[in-house]
């Protein structure tokens, strides 16, 4: 049997709390430190292999949260928010990286993609979570 606290929602127990808190504040406080040791450390320009297959796979994950997200959407799935913003932050670092990686006429077309295509489909993707907050158990539709 579950217990429902305010508005009907689950509770969580304050121990899982506590521990997501703590896990929370080490990432936000350790990241930014690890982040100014990388660019101090890692050199400007690094050849990778498997680069093609990296971003095919990247592509096809994009493709499968669309296509995960819209089916949570169609059936009103409590799944829709999570999905919508998975599929949000992915378009938004697939734009970081395209931009990033790419050079003179590449850099043009890959800004031009991220501000046509990848970011504002971002936002509509996650605007879209955001208002299907009707399918979470107790949550109300704004």
């Amino acid at each position: 049997m579950s217990r429902t606290g305010t508005a009907g929602r689950p509770d969580v127990p304050p121990k899982a709390v506590a521990v997501g808190a703590i896990l929370l504040a080490a990432i936000a406080l350790l990241l930014p430190p690890w982040a100014v040791y990388l660019a101090l450390v890692l050199p400007g320009e690094h050849v990778a292999p498997n680069w093609d297959v990296v971003w095919v796979g990247f592509d096809l994950a994009l493709s499968a949260l669309a296509a995960a997200a819209l089916v949570a959407l169609r059936r009103r799935s409590p799944w829709t928010p999570v999905l919508a913003g998975a599929l949000a932050a992915a378009l938004v670092c697939d734009a970081w990286f395209d931009v990033l990686t790419s050079t003179g006429d590449e850099r043009v077309l890959a800004v031009a993609l991220a501000l046509l295509v990848e970011l504002p489909v971002a936002a509509i993707t996650a605007f879209v979570g955001v208002r299907s907050r009707w399918s979470v158990p107790g949550g109300q539709r704004p």
